[in-house]
């Protein structure tokens, strides 16, 4: 073969590997992005949707055109599920923009994104105390989201969910996932059903879900800042990301509703163990008198589901217990949707029981508040001194690691 035939034998070839790969990862479309075939068995379940989270949710957020609209991080994404039977009708169809690791800044962009292609009439913010934590020497400000999308980087993700071999990895994955009994998913509505935390603790036991998260909660909060004040006792920028929201929804005439995740018990007593409960009722405290200051400006609304009771005290099974199942939580860090069902039901008032759950906090009322959730965090580690003398062995054991590392 002549230099001339082995040049153009290598650039047929290269065309026609190209060419099944791009055939292979249209047609299977493990993100969501084109919906070209939709097959029951063989690319139905999007089991590699949440390796580009961001651009499979801008998709399907643009062919949706939702009414309402969920924003957060993984808490909101795997506990607010958009087909809830609590959703109001007026805010019906929903969806599950919230991406794992988003802190409030990011949620500020993702929320300004969204609004350039459509204008719900209901938007369900997830706060997150972590993502407001900063050090008092930083001079860290917000900064607003750009006025402009940059079309560059959607056609860079498409092209990149064509032609890389990634892409195709992710489509023989995709395959593969639809006959797993647990497989990890996104649906069309953004919202993650988790499933892969079902074999986990079929397999592990919710102790060793809960002993994970707490570990890795514990050398967070050991490492992380102890402060929601910059100096001079300046709120961190956070909380003009939260301003910036509210902005936003009020130039759109859109009704917002702030929410205080639920946390585990786990959570609040290491909040507590770890140093960071001071801050965490000033959290509250600058949350409510910026809500306070917006009235009459926009239809918002602050809600608080913290506190220790009636379900953040959920028993975690023992050490080699597979068989028990929780009803409210994954582990620590994350709610089942089944609480983030109650938790809706009980903010747009649709429960038919009478207990109430939340409370829909005010400047007004917020001293009171937090000494109840004080109160009942005592109660709390009075009634379980075990689960508190595990968590105080966590505490122990990242001081040290923290002292060790910091003296290298």
């Amino acid at each position: 073969m002549n230099p001339r035939e082995y040049l153009w034998a290598w650039f047929w070839w290269t065309v026609l590997l190209l060419g099944t790969v791009v055939a292979i990862n249209i047609i299977i479309d493990p993100y969501g992005l084109f919906r070209v075939v939709d097959v029951p068995g063989v690319n139905r379940l999007k089991s590699q949707a949440s390796e580009r989270g961001s651009l499979f949710k801008q998709v399907s957020l643009e062919r949706m055109h939702p009414r309402g609209l969920i924003l957060g991080n993984s808490r909101a994404e795997i506990g607010f599920d958009p087909e809830s039977p609590a959703w109001p009708p007026w805010a019906r169809p929903v969806f599950n923009l919230a991406l794992p690791g988003a802190g409030i800044s990011a949620v500020t962009g993702d929320f300004a994104k969204a609004l350039r292609g459509t204008t719900p009439k209901l938007v369900v913010v997830g706060l997150d105390f972590l993502d407001f934590r900063v050090d008092p020497s930083s001079g860290d400000t917000f900064r607003p989201p750009a006025p402009g999308a940059d079309p560059s980087v959607d056609l860079r993700g498409h092209l990149s969910a064509l032609l890389t071999m990634s892409a195709l990895a992710d489509s023989l994955a995709t395959v593969r996932a639809q006959h797993e009994p647990y497989p990890t998913s996104l649906t069309d509505a953004g919202f993650n059903p988790k499933l892969d935390y079902v074999a986990i603790a079929r397999r592990e036991g919710y102790y060793a879900l809960f002993q994970q998260r707490d570990q890795e909660n514990v050398l967070a909060y050991m490492r992380g800042p102890k402060n929601i004040f910059q100096s001079g006792r300046r709120p961190g920028p956070g909380f003009d990301a939260v301003d910036s929201i509210i902005a936003l929804a009020a130039a759109h005439d859109i009704k917002l509703r702030f929410v205080i995740y639920p946390y585990h018990a786990h959570t609040l007593v290491l909040f507590q163990l770890t140093g960071l409960w001071p801050a965490y009722e000033d959290w509250k405290r600058e949350l409510a008198r910026r809500i306070d200051a917006a009235q009459g400006a926009s239809d918002v609304q602050l809600w608080d589901f913290t506190g220790l009771s009636p379900y953040a005290d959920e028993q975690v099974p023992r050490p080699g217990d597979t068989r028990s199942e929780l009803r409210w939580y994954w582990e620590a860090g994350h709610f089942k949707k089944s609480l983030g069902d109650v938790l809706l039901a009980n903010m747009f008032d649709t429960r038919e029981d009478g207990d109430r759950w939340g409370h829909r906090l005010t400047g007004g009322d917020i001293e009171e508040l937090l000494n109840e959730q004080r109160v009942t965090r005592h109660d709390y580690e009075r009634r379980h001194p075990e689960d508190v003398a595990v968590l105080e062995a966590l505490v122990a054991a990242a001081e040290r690691q923290v002292s060790t590392t910091q003296k290298r």
